[in-house]
């Protein structure tokens, strides 16, 4: 429904680039982005959360926040011709004035501008006893600060202070709007990483139609050092992908070069119309009659630095240790949080003769420093599937750290990869209960600067609360952690250096099933600690449970030891619909509503002596596989539903459970080249051939990661200038949360350390994305 409104004069006239009104009532709008037409930017809508109010506090002023929780996003591209706008209305029984401006936010330094420290605006922003509106250039306010710092591609909030004591201002229909149109993203995509000698090699060239078209055009590839042109062929018609990206995309394949080099893609005379760039592309030197694309390798060693640094992320992620120059270069450091040596449940935090804990090692879960149980399982878990079916890839390349290291003390006989993950284990293998009764505790998190262990109903319990209020523990997280140390044990038991510690995580395995699995054990399916509440569905534990089932059958079978309980409450759960849904529309793999497939997985692989009917019911994986690989968003088997946080682990976990689904339907020589391919595109997308021609690792290609969102490297450890490591894996695009970033899914990303929902680090995110990239390895 169009929405009018009647508008008034407005008494004041400010300048021409200043427009005030007095309107009536307009309704709010939800979400935080409204449609425009064609490729013009959206209007970024600052409307808190829905309500459309914003009232200034006790403080005199008011942070009005564009996007979730505190986090950055990127208007860059709304500097030329975009407003902000907004109505303002006194609370009080007469006008108020006010000052209004914005404030960046990155490398942790803030900038703050104000519209009302120009002699244009200053005295004259007021908030009459009727609701008034304001339009303000955003290019005013920047012209005028030039070397201010300020960073328009990471807008924190809106400032509004100086409002008169005791009294307050409301604002409504707070926005941001442009009529430019979105930027051209880099047209021509790559894997900017580099294809194998003998693998899949394809690209993609994608545009708004705006441009024209390329249909029939001939493409070149050319040599980097020598120039020379050594393959040609003619670009496909193309194919509008209106989703993920809105442009018309076409697709090459160049399998055929196998030559060892570096080379780039080129399209020379295109014919696109220039003027069809938008301010952005301009300023960004966007060409429009020859493109050329980032470039890229072809070596059978091309994965290797990535791998390595990837693996050397979780070296960088420790805790309890310094880091050392040796190993981290600049980006060493002393130990962080010495602190987590005597720890206390959070239900002792005020008890004075409370029992503390050592809970030392183990990597910072992301960007923050809490060590949380199921993460870190499900995160070991990944690395473990990697070792696990692709061993020689990482006997071959490791990680320099100390346990790779002859001269270090800390030196192990055994590959660097298995070290480092012992390294988390140790540390959750701490978060059992002090009576190694099996149960864990869900996390170890940090209030106000002091870390404790999670352990109560609600935050406010403490130790003189009642015994069902205190020292409670997870039973998803023990339930992760007896499938993770099961299948740990089945990795070290043959590394003499680990046997010792393989039985150790066996023992352990066998304590958590015991306990939950014991009806008398209370659950507890909201623990709500220091800073976080904890959840979990009873779905979620049946899932768990079938994935610890299978694990820990796997690990006694192999043991030689009786697996009789384990595989009946295989065969007995097999059917439910909590489990059976791995196999559903509803699951993109094993992450989260297909975790059970993991039960099925360890139990099937190599198992000569499988039970029928967990045969005949993984069965159900073929429909799942063929459903999976009928997708196609940007040559992904990936649904167009799936981009929410997390995004980029996702990708690659659902394209390995149709790798590790095949294994046992096909058998490991016999893998369908469908999956293959799946894979290597998943691959692809992650590494440049995206919508936003992009590589997700950090310092791996020309277009690649440059901040992360991590407390490590933009405050506690920091660089100047600032850096942040290679090999650091970001959550992705993420339209969920970020629709303001661009009205294409694809597109709903930034490059930044201060946005956490799409350019945060993650243990889990890291792990699936080194799974991925040994598959291809092999």
């Amino acid at each position: 429904m169009e929405r009018q409104s009647i508008i008034k004069n407005s008494a004041r006239l400010i300048s021409a680039a200043l427009l005030t009104s007095t309107l009536s009532c307009i309704p709010a709008n939800a979400g935080n982005a409204e449609e425009t037409p064609g490729y013009q930017l959206q209007t970024i809508l600052i409307d808190n959360n829905g309500t459309d109010l914003w009232t200034t506090e006790s403080w005199g002023g008011a942070n009005i926040l564009p996007n979730t929780s505190w986090a950055t996003t990127d208007a860059y591209d709304y500097r030329y011709n975009g407003t902000l706008s907004f109505e303002v209305k006194s609370n009080a029984h007469e006008p108020l004035s006010f000052w209004i401006g914005m404030s960046s936010h990155s490398h942790n330094e803030t900038v703050t501008l104000y519209w009302t420290d120009m002699d244009a605006y200053k005295g004259k922003m007021i908030a009459d006893t009727v609701w008034t509106s304001y339009t303000l250039p955003i290019k005013d306010l920047l012209e005028a600060n030039a070397d201010s710092g300020f960073d328009l591609s990471n807008l924190w909030k809106i400032s509004v202070t100086a409002v008169k004591k005791g009294e307050s201002i409301t604002f409504r229909n707070v926005r941001i709007s442009s009529t430019d149109d979105e930027r051209q993203y880099p047209f021509i995509k790559v894997n900017q990483v580099g294809y194998t000698v003998n693998g899949a090699k394809t690209a993609r060239i994608s545009y708004f139609a705006k441009f024209g078209s390329i249909d029939g055009r001939t493409y070149e590839i050319v040599d980097k050092k020598t120039g020379k042109t050594v393959l040609t062929g003619i670009l496909p018609e193309a194919e509008l992908n209106d989703h993920l990206s809105g442009e018309s995309v076409h697709t090459i394949s160049f399998d055929e070069l196998k030559t060892p080099g570096t080379y780039f893609i080129r399209i020379p005379d295109t014919g696109f119309s220039s003027s069809a760039r938008s301010p952005r592309d301009i300023e960004d030197g966007l060409e429009t009659g020859t493109l050329s694309s980032f470039s890229f390798r072809i070596s059978d060693d091309v994965y290797d630095d990535l791998l390595a640094n990837m693996m050397k992320y979780y070296y960088l992620q420790r805790q309890g240790i310094d880091i050392e120059e040796k190993y981290a270069s600049d980006f060493a450091r002393k130990n962080l949080h010495p602190g987590d040596a005597a720890v206390r449940r959070w239900s002792d935090r005020n008890n004075p003769g409370a029992e503390t804990f050592d809970i030392t090692k183990g990597w910072y879960d992301a960007g923050d420093y809490g060590k949380y149980t199921s993460a870190g399982a499900t995160s070991v878990e990944n690395l473990l599937l990697a070792y696990d079916l692709f061993p020689q890839v990482f006997r071959r390349i490791t990680p320099n750290i100390p346990e790779t290291d002859p001269e270090a003390p800390a030196y192990a006989d055994a590959p660097g990869i298995l070290s480092e993950i012992k390294w988390e284990i140790d540390m959750l293998l701490k978060l059992e209960h002090a009576d190694h009764d099996g149960s864990f505790y869900v996390a170890a998190n940090y209030k106000d600067g002091t870390i404790y262990l999670e352990d109560t109903l609600y935050s406010t319990s403490d130790h003189t609360s009642a015994a069902e209020e205190k020292d409670l523990r997870s039973h998803l997280a023990t339930s992760d952690m007896a499938a993770m140390l099961a299948h740990a044990y089945l990795i070290y038991k043959d590394v003499p250096a680990y046997s010792d510690f393989a039985d150790e995580c066996l023992a352990a395995a066998l304590r958590a099933w015991k306990w939950v699995t014991d009806p008398s054990n209370p659950q507890h399916r909201s623990i709500g600690a220091a800073n976080r509440t904890y959840t979990y569905t009873q779905e979620e534990l049946d899932r768990s449970l079938y994935w610890a089932a299978g694990s820990v059958y796997r690990a006694m079978k192999s043991a030689g030891r009786d697996t009789s309980a384990y595989e009946k409450y295989l065969t007995d759960n097999c059917e439910t619909e909590n489990v059976s849904k791995c196999f559903t529309g509803a699951s993109l793999g094993y992450h989260s509503h297909g975790r059970s497939f993991l039960g099925f997985f360890h139990y099937l692989y190599h198992n000569d002596d499988a039970d029928d009917k967990m045969k005949e019911v993984f069965g159900k994986f073929t429909a799942w596989r063929r459903r999976t690989l009928s997708y196609d968003n940007w040559g992904t088997d990936y649904p167009d539903w799936g981009y929410w946080w997390g995004s980029n682990m996702v990708i690659a976990q659902s394209t390995m459970t149709t790798l590790l689904g095949s294994i046992i339907t096909e058998g490991e020589d016999a893998v369908p080249g469908e999956v293959l391919l799946s894979n290597e595109s998943a691959f692809n997308y992650l590494l440049g051939i995206n919508p936003i021609s992009f590589s997700y690792v950090s310092g791996f290609g020309e277009n690649s990661v440059r901040n992360i969102y991590s407390g490590i490297y933009s405050k506690d450890a920091k660089l100047e200038p600032y850096r942040c490591p290679n090999g650091y894996v970001t959550e992705g695009t993420n339209p969920n949360n970020n629709r303001q970033l661009s009205k294409y899914d694809g597109k709903c990303y930034m490059d930044s350390d201060a946005e956490w929902t799409t350019n945060e680090n993650t243990i889990y995110g890291n792990a699936a994305m080194i799974f991925l990239t040994a598959a291809i390895m092999s």
